[in-house]
């Protein structure tokens, strides 16, 4: 499980940067609604009023989206790891092989959650404040 909670933070968060090609979508009513009379028609002022989010890489697009469904379920999968290692302490009993060993999946949920995390961050970071 802490091998997936990885893969998934390190694999699939750049993956789905390299998405968003477009860094500047541009609206194609643009061109027409600058020139003459046409800026008053209904069509250019709901176009100006509609912003220009780009549906994969803007804020609420496929991006994020995916990134945040991917870290809830690496976040879920650590909590569930983290109790499973912290079940496997209470019961080893004294024995200093199983308790090492509860230890390190500990350990190890503890850090996938850290790189989810810091992978989630970095794909936001990049689609709210790089990509616009």
């Amino acid at each position: 499980m802490v091998i997936l909670c990885l893969t998934t933070g390190v694999l699939f968060a750049p993956a789905l940067t390299g998405l968003a090609v477009s860094s500047n979508p541009s609206n194609p009513l643009d061109q027409a609604c600058n020139q003459g009379t046409a800026s008053s028609s209904p069509v250019c002022q709901q176009a100006q009023t509609q912003g220009t989010t780009n549906p994969v890489s803007g804020p609420g697009g496929v991006i994020n989206k995916a990134a945040n469904i991917i870290a809830l379920v690496a976040g879920i999968g650590a909590v569930i790891m983290i109790l499973i290692g912290g079940f496997f302490y209470v019961t080893s009993a004294g024995n200093a092989e199983n308790a090492a060993k509860a230890k390190a999946r500990i350990l190890s949920a503890f850090i996938g959650l850290v790189v989810v995390a810091l992978a989630w961050t970095i794909v936001r970071l990049i689609t709210d404040k790089v990509i616009r």
